[in-house]
């Protein structure tokens, strides 16, 4: 079976509620504005993700990023090794919600246009940080395009994403967008 379409007319949890329905086996690939995207099925049952910034559990929330891109389901695929184990159901549920917190964020701009700059400050107080947030904070430089950081740290968009405004609320760093 193969299935094509758009994600503005069959959104990404419907499509993967029927997938789960029909048991099916293979790959769904997704193509949107952000890149490629890949969730993996075994019965019905997500196993894998990959995205462009990271695989697995992170990928698989990455997708719900894309609401208007194409998709494409093959089922004769080598399939990786499962990574995923949680239910499709608790997947959707945690999907959706990472992706609905970050619509209500209002910020709308692609991780490229997105610079990080190392914030001045002269403050003695100690802060205390996060592993997320020290992660990121070693890997932003002067200034430092999002997309290359969440290429480097390969722990997923939304992952990063609150480590970074947990930074920029720390006054550890400060968010632009790019004038390219």
């Amino acid at each position: 079976m193969e299935l094509r379409g758009d994600l503005e007319s069959f959104p990404l949890a419907q499509l993967i509620q029927t997938l789960d329905n029909a048991q099916r086996t293979g790959k769904l690939g997704i193509e949107g504005h952000l890149g490629s995207f890949a969730i993996f099925f075994q019965k019905g049952r997500v196993i894998h993700a990959q995205s462009p910034y990271s695989n697995g559990l992170p990928a698989f929330f990455d997708a719900f990023l894309e609401r208007d891109g194409t998709f494409n389901f093959v089922s004769n695929v080598i399939m990786p090794p499962g990574r995923i184990t949680q239910s499709n159901t608790s997947l959707l549920i945690e999907a959706t919600g990472l992706a609905d917190e970050y619509t209500r964020s209002g910020i709308h701009t692609e991780p490229s246009e997105l610079q990080v700059s190392l914030a001045e400050n002269d403050s003695d107080a100690a802060v205390t940080l996060t592993a997320d947030e020290f992660l990121l904070l070693r890997k932003a430089g002067e200034p430092e395009s999002f997309d290359r950081i969440l290429k480097e740290a390969e722990f997923g968009f939304f992952r990063a994403w609150t480590a970074l405004n947990g930074l920029a609320d720390k006054k550890m760093v400060t968010l632009s967008k790019s004038e390219a």
